[in-house]
């Protein structure tokens, strides 16, 4: 099931910002793990990256649309960061896309990194205006997708015909990251606050096959793909 932005709307609705109510949810927190032992691992937040391709003949120099799906198949609720398919690596959540054609990896020309100061503001609105501008909250056995497009231009690989494996990772910093791109950086003790956290960590995504042909049309023999599968791996 996919999530959409009212989810995370309303996990601060249910908080509703007032002080008593929060001292509230905080005594009767402290109450509960007084009588109850600490969590285990299993309750940790885990997601799955998924990607799958439409199309996957394409012609020389072609871009590849990738529809990515993030699933939280853990068992509590958690915020993933809504821009997929960010502008640069040192964002605080990426997704990186590399081809492989045998035991070679083709990964994308020219990176960029970028330092925003977005964190730095002369004003700060409310946090219930601000979280759901970056972050999305997914429940458990649900989804955040999008479509994501792997430039021609950045693969060296795509302007030479062939059968290729598309695999990615996808990384991220969290909504607490000590960082000046961090446009919440400055709401970090409210964020502390929250019932759900942001997942932290790499993960890497399935494959998938793409075959770039000629311009006539007709695909290059040979340099066919080995027989087997993708697997996801999800780390804390």
């Amino acid at each position: 099931m996919r999530t959409t932005e009212r989810t995370t709307n309303s996990v601060l609705a249910r908080l509703g910002w007032r002080p008593g109510a929060l001292l509230c949810t905080l005594l009767w927190t402290y109450a509960l793990f007084a009588q109850s032992p600490p969590p285990s691992n299993d309750s940790e937040p885990q997601i799955s990256v998924r990607i799958s391709a439409e199309k996957t003949r394409l012609r020389l120099r072609e871009d590849i649309p990738l529809h990515i799906e993030i699933w939280n198949i853990g068992k509590q609720d958690i915020f993933i960061f809504k821009d997929i398919q960010a502008a640069f690596y040192n964002e605080l959540a990426y997704l990186d896309l590399t081809l492989y054609y045998g035991n070679q990896a083709d990964r994308p020309i020219g990176l960029n990194a970028s330092d925003c100061f977005c964190s730095e503001r002369s004003s700060y609105p409310p946090l219930e205006s601000e979280l759901p501008r970056y972050w999305i909250a997914i429940p458990p056995q649900h989804y955040y997708g999008g479509e994501v497009v792997m430039r021609a231009s950045l693969f060296r690989k795509l302007s030479v015909p062939g059968k290729y494996r598309i695999q990615g990772k996808y990384k991220s910093r969290g909504f607490l990251a000590q960082d000046i791109n961090n446009p919440l950086l400055h709401y970090a003790e409210e964020l502390n606050k929250l019932p759900y956290k942001a997942w932290v960590g790499e993960v890497e995504t399935n494959s998938v096959w793409i075959e770039v042909t000629n311009r006539d049309g007709r695909p290059k023999r040979g340099n066919s793909p080995p027989r087997h599968f993708g697997r996801c791996i999800v780390q804390q």
